[in-house]
């Protein structure tokens, strides 16, 4: 069919619309008429400003590493036909491409046929890679069969990519050429090319390394919880399940992914189950990996943290205590253990006192606490603090003297003196205690980089020392912590945290400790309410902290590219040229490469 009665016809369709019933069966084929009357249900654009430039997709993603050696093997099997690939992902956009000849790759880029761009067929219409999603089956556009008019050039072949085991289509392979050099057999190679990449997918990462790990599950006899994990995905035996949860998967990818490994396996600790596991790696050829986690025992459920009751008294409504790491609370079982006073060293914001309230809580320290700040005092005679702690002894209340590195000089005989009046406490309770509780307790909180050598010699004399660890070498505890902040709001307005956002989370190095993943949080649930917090949805800086580190070569190449902008006066076409690639190619390459430009710049 020629190609002004190609358009004649697409644009009756698109004047009329769907419901004149308009017969386009003797102009094209079947498959091209469903792509049209979609294309026009959803309004899909033949203008050029259709095509977006989304560049939002892993290079290492497994579709790309299983689709990279059948492109590479067709490439050399048609070299010199003047026929290119090209692979989308489920969305449409290009992710990967590869070109017949090297002297079309500015033809393409001005059809917008580079990476990052988007194909998808509500976006640009029918095409060779976002119909074949849609339509789910291979398809052949010719020039004007398409719908978009900056394709016209153009002859494609498509066919949908669909997951081996979810049987979910995930992309796409097209192969294209110049209008007029197409050749029939461009459908088959299209449809043989879906095949071996969906074979390739059973070869590689999840697939992979999580069927070899089913596998090991159903020949194990263990009784305790086997886990097999990567990146994506999860599967456990059934003791498993009781533990398993997404918190659960994304702090054990990142402690897994962050080990140095000298063999195949190896034993570690899981602080958050307070149990250890038998950990074996499962690599595979495209170098990404899987783990097989054998745990040493069910974990105790009376020894998994809980949430604090919301309206019970002496409550820890922070919701710190309940990610209270097993360290910590040895650490205060033995501080406890003789009759002085507890120093709690941390840094700024590192939840010492509510590390200190959980504890006092969990040992039935009796009445609420007396909470002081060292800080307010004026240092200037005014014993107030005193009279009322020595009171809140007496009544066998515990003492919390926060911020001790702000401690006046003159206040350190009474300091004694309150340490002095908690030791010699009755080892019976008063006639009217009705309930048998621990004895109180004077505990100190101090930063100790911040405290003066005064404050430290006599906390050193009269304190057993608890240290707690800043929130980056106790990065298991973030799950917990995020989900207690979030469950703050109401419930209509409560946000959770996808996977993703949460492993922006762990990999921040968090230097102001709790305090600042408890403001982050906040300020996340009030401007997001209600919904689940995505990537985009965190400040720039944990953003910034998810994205890959880029390889030497990568890094070469950023440096080429700012060095040029600098150059060409930020003139990004000018900039292009004396790099020797098309525009496109630049814009996908300066968000590939994290570059940031001015929207003032020159296009």
């Amino acid at each position: 069919m020629p190609d002004d009665a190609l358009r004649a016809a697409r644009e009756h369709l698109i004047r009329r619309g769907l419901r004149e019933g308009t017969q386009l069966s003797e102009i094209v084929s079947q498959e091209i008429e469903y792509s049209w009357r979609r294309s026009v249900g959803v309004e899909a654009s033949a203008r050029p400003e259709a095509f977006l430039f989304v560049n939002d997709f892993d290079p290492d993603g497994i579709l790309i590493r299983a689709a990279k050696s059948v492109m590479d093997h067709w490439l050399e099997s048609l070299n010199g036909m003047g026929i290119s690939l090209f692979l989308s992902d489920q969305s449409g956009q290009i992710i990967a491409r590869r070109l017949g000849d090297k002297a079309h790759g500015s033809r393409f880029d001005e059809s917008y046929a580079a990476e990052g761009f988007s194909f998808s067929e509500r976006s640009v219409g029918t095409n060779g890679l976002g119909t074949p999603i849609e339509g789910r089956q291979a398809v052949f556009v010719r020039g004007a069969e398409h719908f978009n008019d900056v394709l016209a050039a153009l002859t494609c072949a498509g066919a949908p990519i669909t997951h081996p085991v979810t049987r979910r289509v995930i992309g796409s392979i097209s192969f294209a050429c110049d209008t007029g050099l197409d050749n029939p057999l461009m459908l088959a190679m299209a449809r043989e090319a879906g095949g071996q990449i969906e074979r390739r997918l059973l070869d590689l990462g999840s697939a992979s390394g999580l069927a070899l790990g089913m596998s090991q599950l159903r020949l194990s006899s263990s009784k305790a919880p086997v886990i097999m994990l990567d990146a994506q995905a999860v599967m456990t035996n059934v003791s498993g399940l009781a533990v398993m949860s997404s918190e659960l998967h994304t702090t054990l990818w990142e402690q897994l992914r962050g080990l140095e490994w000298t063999g195949a396996k190896q034993t570690i600790e899981i602080p958050s189950l307070n149990v250890d596991a038998i950990v074996q790696r499962i690599d595979d050829s495209g170098g990404s990996s899987a783990f097989a986690l054998e745990l040493s025992r069910i974990p105790d459920a009376a020894n998994t943290p809980r949430k604090a009751e919301a309206g019970v008294p002496d409550a820890d409504s922070s919701g710190v205590g309940a990610a209270f790491p097993h360290v910590v609370r040895n650490a205060f079982d033995r501080a406890s253990q003789g009759p002085g006073a507890i120093a709690v060293c941390g840094q700024g914001g590192s939840g010492k006192l509510h590390h200190t309230l959980a504890w006092l809580n969990g040992k039935d320290s009796g009445p609420n606490p007396l909470i002081l700040d060292a800080c307010l005092f004026s240092g200037e005679g005014d014993a107030t603090w005193f009279a009322d702690s020595r009171e809140a002894v007496a009544e066998g209340r515990s003492v919390v003297l926060r911020h001790l590195e702000d401690l006046p000089r003159s206040e350190l005989n009474r300091l004694k003196a309150l340490d002095s009046a908690v030791r010699q406490q009755p080892s019976s309770p008063p006639a009217d205690r009705t309930v048998v509780s621990s004895p109180a307790r004077l505990v100190l909180t101090m930063n100790p980089d911040a405290c003066p050598d005064f404050v430290s010699e006599v906390v050193s004399q009269i304190a057993a020392r608890v240290n707690v660890p800043a929130l980056s070498a106790t990065k298991e505890r973030i799950p917990l912590l995020a989900a207690y902040f979030l469950d703050a709001a109401e419930p209509a307005d409560r946000s959770t945290l996808s996977a993703v956002a949460l492993q922006g989370l762990m990999r921040w190095r968090w230097p102001g400790n709790v305090a600042e993943l408890r403001a982050t949080l906040e300020s996340l649930a009030r401007t997001h309410p209600g919904r689940v917090l995505q990537a985009d949805d965190l400040p720039e800086h944990l953003r910034d902290s998810s994205r890959r580190q880029l390889s030497k070569l990568e890094s070469l190449e950023r440096d080429a590219i700012v060095a040029a902008l600098e150059q060409s006066g930020g003139n990004r076409s000018v900039a292009a040229e004396s790099l020797g690639m098309g525009r496109t190619t630049l814009y996908r390459k300066l968000r590939t490469l994290g570059i940031e430009t001015p929207e003032t710049l020159v296009s």
